[in-house]
């Protein structure tokens, strides 16, 4: 079953084709800067999707770590919406049912690399803390940026750990929002309903007529 169109090479390739447009370049520079730093091949750090708002978006949504449908090799090499996985479906639905414009977006892991653990299981603290820096460079970015939505508790924890002073940015890290993989989606009653009221008030936040998509 696909569920996300990168398990077309075609769209995949074509994606890969643009990683350097103005407004992804400097997010994907860090994310080959990243890999440098942990003797690591150029693009085993996920590139962020074009497709997505780069250094322009005004909501920073964050993840824990790579998926393999995001990892070079095993998926696409891209954090994005289109991945052939039910974390990134799930993310799509929901800003399709409540109008989040992709362009207002850009999606990142609080530990931008791959992770010990290698079944896509949560990251050790110590790799969170190793995000950290990553994160603030990241930040710094962002000139647009309003909107902090962490999406599970490891991306909750690294965005504290990360202790960065905005009192510009609204954050969600005062609601228990789950991870948007069926696992967080599925661990107890009401889960899936908070991750769809998170998505609800971020695009009232923003202010996207229901239904819109870039």
């Amino acid at each position: 079953m696909v569920l996300g169109r990168n398990a077309y090479p075609e769209v995949r390739n074509e994606r890969m084709s643009r990683i350097r447009q103005p407004h992804v370049a400097p997010i994907n520079a860090l994310a080959d800067e990243i890999a440098r730093a942990r003797a690591l091949e150029p693009g085993t750090v996920p590139y962020v999707d074009p497709d997505q708002g780069g250094i322009h978006a005004r909501a920073l949504v964050l993840l824990d770590n790579p998926s393999t449908m995001a990892e070079a090799g095993t998926g696409s090499g891209l954090l994005s919406l289109d991945n052939n996985d039910a974390t990134a479906r799930n993310c799509r639905e929901a800003y399709d049912r409540h109008g989040v414009s992709w362009k207002n977006v850009v999606h990142w892991n609080v530990c931008p690399f791959p992770t010990s653990n290698t079944k896509n299981g949560g990251s050790h603290v110590w790799e969170l803390k190793a995000g950290v820096v990553w994160t603030r460079r990241l930040v710094d970015l962002l000139p647009d940026l309003t909107i902090v939505l962490p999406l599970g508790k490891n991306a909750r924890t690294g965005w504290q750990l990360s202790n960065i002073a905005r009192p510009d940015l609204y954050d969600f890290t005062t609601r228990e929002i789950p991870h948007c993989g069926n696992r967080g989606l599925n661990s107890k009653p009401g889960a899936r309903k908070a991750f769809d009221d998170a998505i609800r008030d971020l695009s009232i936040m923003l202010g996207t007529p229901a239904g819109q998509r870039d």
